[in-house]
This record gives C-alpha cells, structure tokens and sequence, in this order.
C-alpha cells in the first residue's frame, strides 16, 4: 500500500470508529510498528490525529477531506434519500454546474429521464457516469486531479468554468451551521464558490451527519444557497436561522 493511501485509510478508520488502539491500527493496514508510527507522526503534525498511550483520535472530523471511496459509502442511504428530493430541481433543456461530491454522484439515473441537458463537472465519477447517457452533454474542467477525491481541482478548472453559465449548481460541504457553509479543501472552496456565481441558483445537497459544525475555509453564508436539501429535519434552532435567511429547507 502506498504512503498516500495508508494515510487515507488511517483517516477513514477513524472517522468510523473514532478512537482506535495503535495495534488495532497496524493489523487493519497490515503494516510495521514502525511504519504506522512514521504515518502517525505525519498525520499528527498536521492536526487530523492526536496520539496518546497508544490511542489514536481525530482531531476534528470536519476538518479533514475523507478519499471520495469513504464519502460514497458512508450514509449511502442517507445520500441516496437527498438526491430523490434534488431530482426534482432537474428538468429538460437545462444546464447545471455539478461538484465532485459523493452526494451530488447519485444524481446521474435521474439525468438520465431528462432531454437536452448540459452539465458541467469538476467530478471524475460523475463525468463518467454520465459518458452512457446520450442526453446529456458533459463537459469536464481542465486541471489537476486530485489523488483518491475524484475531484479536478486548480486554476486550470477555476478558468475553465469562466466559460459556461448555469441555470442551476448542485453542491455539497464538509459541513454547515447557522452562520454558514463550510469546506475543509481551500481548492474545494475555490471551484464551488465560482460555480455559485456563474449559476442563477445554488442547491447544497447535506446529510444530517454535517449539522451544527464548522471547518477551516467559509464558502458562503447560508443565505448563498437557494436550498438545503437533507436526509433528516434540522433542529428547530437551525432550522428558525435558515429559514430567517430566505432558505427553502426540504427533507
């Protein structure tokens, strides 16, 4: 296993379960002591684990991008039930601006019901689930692809989306509050919040997982959406602060 994906797998472990022995850890990966430690070591100073007495944690989970494989198959279900209801902002003779997101991937049997449909994407999986579906025009930013997100990512992608406009982008965030939407990838943030501009609306696609937290980089106010579309009714709180703000929050 390469180092890039060990420490993809190590972060993905630990989202699912949280805190886990370093032993536990090293039987997982099928790795040395000593390999396991470098990997630690590397992660921790970067701030996405803390190490103690032979435990690893994560140091905030919202803050860390997970590999494109994790975020598809976690809350599967629960991303599957959000793009039901994100379908039904999809329609013939339509262009949209569709992130590399997890979420956003499960729209593409939907797509395949419309007529005249252009979509531009900075998502691999996305692209190519929609290479068989002859109704759709699909063009895919220029850049550099990003190792096991699946995402397209830099200038060349930034300049590349200059070219189009949309009806409609259909996005997903690391994670959301009262005061905001929130990316833990700047890169991340940079693609999404230029397809928010180019497009007439916006739509974020959100599971319950991502309520009531923050991460590094601010991708907008609520307010910057059109929709929030989830898996499981908000909290009242939250609920109340976004709907002040003119969002239109369906589950």
């Amino acid at each position: 296993m390469l180092k890039n994906e060990r420490l993809n797998s190590i972060l993905a472990l630990l989202a699912k379960k949280k805190v886990m022995t370093t032993q536990a850890l090293q039987k997982e990966l099928f790795v040395s002591p000593s390999t396991l430690r470098r990997d630690l070591v590397e992660l921790e100073s970067l701030g996405k684990v803390a190490r103690k007495f032979g435990w690893v944690e994560l140091v905030n989970p919202s803050n860390i991008e997970f590999p494109y494989l994790f975020r598809e198959q976690e809350n599967e279900k629960a991303k599957k039930a959000i793009a039901d209801i994100a379908s039904t902002f999809l329609t013939n003779n339509q262009a949209l601006f569709i992130d590399s997101s997890s979420t956003a991937s499960f729209l593409s049997k939907y797509l395949a019901k419309l007529s005249h449909v252009v979509v531009v994407t900075n998502g691999l999986r996305i692209a190519v689930a929609l290479d068989s579906i002859p109704e759709v025009k699909t063009f895919v930013t220029g850049g550099r692809l990003r190792t096991s997100s699946g995402s397209i990512l830099g200038d060349y992608a930034a300049k590349f989306l200059d070219n189009f406009r949309a009806d409609l982008a259909i996005m997903s965030c690391s994670c959301v509050d009262a005061n905001g939407i929130y990316m833990a990838s700047e890169e991340q943030s940079s693609i999404k919040r230029k397809m928010m501009t180019l497009a007439d609306k916006t739509i974020l696609l959100v599971d319950h997982s991502k309520f009531n937290k923050t991460s590094y980089y601010k991708l907008s106010a609520p307010d910057g959406v059109a929709a929030i579309i989830s898996d499981e009714k908000p909290d009242a709180a939250l609920l109340k602060a976004w709907e002040a703000q003119n969002v239109e929050v369906l589950y």
